[in-house]
């Protein structure tokens, strides 16, 4: 028997990463605005994903391409080193995976070092907590939005890893019993 679950893998959206002790009040100039609150994540007004990884890293990502060029003017200042003091670039290359359906929570479950089901109750379709913790033996970066349809969970990884990742948690949910 299979989970009835999504395993979908996000390739189109925008994504960059700064951090250090100037970089909240820079985005806030260009913008946008990040959660207080460290680790956590809101979709703010322009339809990117602002995550607070700890107190002074941030990760920011389109929620579809379609505002994938908000983000241009914060990646073209990155890369040029167009910023202050105590700003610096984080390289985002991640392999990013959404995961979704009636079976999610079985598949974390059985995968994942951190129990999800307190982190989908806190959840709502624009904001919660972000986890950083290890799923099949790969550090990963979660959210997870509730929608209509369901829970959405988005896992972000180390894109060497893309391969074994995927194919490891298609594997599992294969092999589940519903």
């Amino acid at each position: 028997m299979s989970l009835a679950l999504e395993l979908n893998v996000v390739t189109d959206r925008a994504r960059v990463g700064c951090k250090g002790p100037a970089a909240a009040a820079w985005l806030a100039a260009r913008g946008i605005q990040v959660p207080s609150g460290a680790n956590r994540y809101e979709i703010v007004e322009s339809g990117v994903l602002a995550a607070r990884l700890a107190t002074s890293e941030f990760l920011l990502e389109s929620t579809d391409r379609t505002v994938n060029a908000t983000l241009e003017p914060v990646r073209t200042s990155l890369e040029r080193a167009d910023y202050p003091r105590g700003v610096y670039p984080v390289l985002r290359q991640d392999f990013v995976l959404e995961v979704a359906g009636p079976d999610a929570q079985e598949l974390f479950l059985q995968t994942c070092a951190v129990d999800l089901l307190p982190i989908e109750r806190e959840s709502t379709a624009t904001a919660g907590p972000l986890v950083m913790t290890s799923m099949i033996g790969v550090s990963v970066v979660l959210t997870c939005r509730r929608l209509a349809d369901g829970p959405r969970f988005t896992v972000w990884s180390d894109p060497s890893y893309r391969e074994y990742f995927h194919s490891q948690l298609q594997a599992i949910a294969g092999g589940i019993p519903s």
